[in-house]
């Protein structure tokens, strides 16, 4: 996947989505949804560099 493609910026912009929905979720539902969809997130965003890297 090269910097600046489609899929990149896909990517990109569901990990701000899910970071954005995890900060939400702490307040709304409390600390253990805003684990989880914070892991997913970070998650995400690993499998974001590893195929950058790939």
């Amino acid at each position: 996947m090269r910097r600046g493609s489609k899929a990149d910026e896909l990517l990109s912009l569901l990990f701000m989505v899910m970071a954005v929905a995890s900060g939400v979720c702490y307040f709304a539902f409390g600390p253990k949804v805003f684990f989880i969809v914070g892991g997913i997130a970070v998650l995400m965003r690993i499998v974001h560099y590893i195929l950058r890297f790939f």
